[in-house]
């Protein structure tokens, strides 16, 4: 059964993939002629960010744990 920790790993990681597919230009389209990049990178270190911090979090629950 996933708990809230592995849920936020899991979103994370797909808002980390959707930055990808954004910066790389296969979804989205440009705004008032902005690169649809810089919304990637954002997406991007924010899934990373938090993908960490869950990732963290999970490691210390599971090693105070046992």
């Amino acid at each position: 059964m996933f708990n809230v920790l592995t849920l936020g790993v899991l979103c994370s990681a797909a808002l980390t993939g959707f930055g990808v597919a954004l910066t790389s230009g296969l979804v989205g389209h440009p705004f008032d002629g902005q690169v649809p990049g810089d919304w990637g990178w954002s997406f991007i270190m924010m899934g990373v960010a938090c993908a960490f911090a869950f990732g963290f979090f999970e490691w210390q629950h599971l090693k105070h744990r046992s």
